[in-house]
């Protein structure tokens, strides 16, 4: 009796100690990547028990349980910032924590701006200058990629994502795919539309034409006041049968950046030239911002039908048609 007792605190001191040097090698080398570093994205409002329970799900790290248990009892500091980090995979989770606490990133990251306004050519000239992703290989993944349910599938559009890759900042790792980029700009554009929802407190019942509305009032309006009054000016056309005739619909048909119009140009045929094809054009012209979708689903209530650049930003806006002329007269048109 005494000899298997002995034998059972032996047995239970080495299962101990087996857990222990477990623990230990949990806590010293976390990963189980096979790989010398292994890439970490931390988004807006993740707190560090969601990382390390997102490696877990990736299969990254050998024992989420431990490591909380362990950062909690070491009381380690658990405000961590966004981005994305290279990590040696060889390093212990404190090492690991105070990277993500410090927010020392992957020397391969790029900070770029996309600005509002901006086609998917635009974007991918971006991409391509700051070495992340060929232009080509980018717009061969806008056209390879699967639309979201929200976007309407049009066999007019030059490219289905047109418009709702949501221009901002955005931390970029040199060598993502093309879908990866694509991935981070739809999500940052669904957030946005949620929060314009939430805000609005209602539905956008067609998120499409929505966009495409938005995208005009981005490359029309030079001034934020005007935008609402640009969409008031569309919608007004739209409601009495008009052709919108707006330049930068065009401009995009004609697929270059011109300071000026000439009548031959208003003369191509595109379903984007609105100066022809009554309605919206089949899809959006660029991606536009946040100031232009609000306008979008919010015009001001007017009665204009009509406007012109004053200047290089201010327009003036009008029901009356002579009254039009008279502005184009002064203020010089876009068309010669």
């Amino acid at each position: 009796m005494k000899k298997l007792k002995g034998i059972f605190i032996v047995l239970v001191v080495l299962t101990l100690f087996s857990l222990g040097f477990y623990a230990v090698k949990s806590i010293r080398h976390p990963f189980t990547a096979t790989t010398d570093s292994i890439s970490v994205v931390v988004n807006d409002g993740d707190s560090l028990f969601n990382v390390i329970g997102n490696l877990r799900s990736q299969k990254l790290i050998k024992n989420s349980s431990i490591i909380k248990l362990y950062v909690k009892g070491k009381k380690l500091d658990t405000k961590i910032k966004p981005g994305e980090y290279d990590v040696d995979s060889d390093i212990s989770i404190e090492e690991f924590v105070k990277i993500l606490n410090s927010g020392s990133k992957a020397k391969n990251i790029v900070k770029i701006t996309i600005p509002e306004g901006y086609t998917i050519e635009d974007i991918a000239d971006v991409l391509e200058k700051n070495g992340i992703i060929t232009k080509e290989n980018f717009i061969k993944s806008c056209k390879e990629y699967k639309l979201p349910k929200y976007i309407k599938s049009n066999s007019k559009v030059l490219y289905g994502l047109e418009g709702f890759l949501f221009p901002d900042t955005y931390e970029l790792k040199r060598g993502s795919s093309g879908k990866d980029i694509i991935n981070k700009m739809l999500t940052r554009f669904e957030n946005i539309i949620e929060d314009i929802k939430n805000k609005n407190r209602k539905e956008i019942s067609n998120i499409s034409e929505v966009i495409t509305l938005a995208s005009i009032i981005e490359k029309e309006a030079r001034i934020d006041e005007d935008r609402a009054k640009i969409a008031s000016v569309i919608n007004n056309r739209l409601k009495k049968d008009m052709k919108l005739e707006v330049d930068a619909t065009v401009l995009y048909a004609i697929g270059e950046h011109k300071e000026k119009l000439y009548y031959k140009d208003l003369k191509i045929n595109s379903p984007y030239n609105t100066y022809k094809v009554k309605g919206l054009p089949p899809g959006p012209i660029c991606s536009p911002g946040r100031l232009s979708i609000e306008a979008a689903l919010n015009p001001d209530n007017t009665n204009y039908i009509f406007y012109v650049l004053e200047d290089n930003k201010k327009h003036y806006f009008t029901d009356n048609y002579n009254d039009f002329l008279k502005a184009k007269k002064r203020y010089k048109s876009t068309i010669k």
